[in-house]
């Protein structure tokens, strides 16, 4: 008999694609920096590419890059079971493991489909956080793969927020969106060692943070038309959790 957890998540997958089928055609999408991955694609045809971002915008970007056939982690536990079948609903391919369970299982499971060319990556303060401080993970397969990270970032005009530990947003209808990929890419070497990579984490939480920054501000700053364009303060306020 299957396990009744199963049960609701596989009824929840579906359900999220149709939510999330009826609320994102209601909103419009804008879109910045998007050439560094085109040109990427079209330079290495067939080879894979590593995205980073934080969980409280995975409602979105598994609708964004929906039936690409991305790779992304999700927890083995019985909440993980119900980001699984969202993800696979939206053409995903989902690898299950976390940082704290079966994390290196779940990574080795990645690489060769990494190898074979798919795209994907990591929400990368999963499973639970502390939001906005990546694990090693992302870092771990793009040091593996000899595949560079990515970061990408949106925030919307007019938003929820759920009451879970990344206070994941949700857009309401008919609201803005607006998303952001980095200006560069993050390679992390084939030798580098622990404290190197450890270097390479700080810094893509640097890089995502004053991403967030920037979105989280466009919609409030209507004399700049590119979030590229919003001065990021230093030292760099932490991210609003909506507390």
């Amino acid at each position: 008999m299957m396990p009744w957890y199963y049960v609701i998540s596989y009824v929840f997958g579906w359900f999220s694609w149709f939510f999330s089928a009826l609320l994102f055609r209601t909103c419009s999408v804008s879109v910045f920096g998007q050439e560094i991955e085109r040109k990427y694609l079209q330079d290495h045809p067939g080879r894979g590419l590593l995205y980073a971002s934080w969980h409280r915008g995975l409602f979105f970007l598994i609708y964004f890059y929906r039936n690409l056939e991305f790779v992304v982690m999700a927890s083995s536990s019985k909440d993980g079971e119900l980001a699984a079948q969202v993800t696979k609903r939206h053409g995903w391919i989902a690898v299950r493991g976390s940082s704290s369970y079966r994390g290196s299982e779940a990574l080795r499971e990645m690489l060769p489909l990494f190898n074979k060319g798919h795209r994907g990556g990591l929400v990368v303060d999963a499973p639970k956080g502390p939001p906005y401080i990546s694990k090693m993970g992302i870092i771990v397969l793009a040091k593996r793969t000899g595949l560079p990270i990515i970061p990408v970032i949106w925030s919307a005009e007019r938003f929820w927020r759920l009451r879970s530990w990344d206070r994941t947003l949700i857009p309401k209808p008919f609201s803005r969106i607006v998303l952001l990929y980095g200006s560069d890419f993050l390679w992390i070497p084939a030798d580098a060692a622990s404290e190197d990579c450890e270097a390479y984490r700080q810094q893509l939480d640097s890089i995502l943070n004053r991403m967030v920054y920037q979105t989280d501000n466009f919609f409030n700053s209507p004399e700049y038309d590119d979030p590229r364009q919003i001065r990021v303060p230093d030292p760099l306020p932490k991210p609003d959790t909506g507390n």
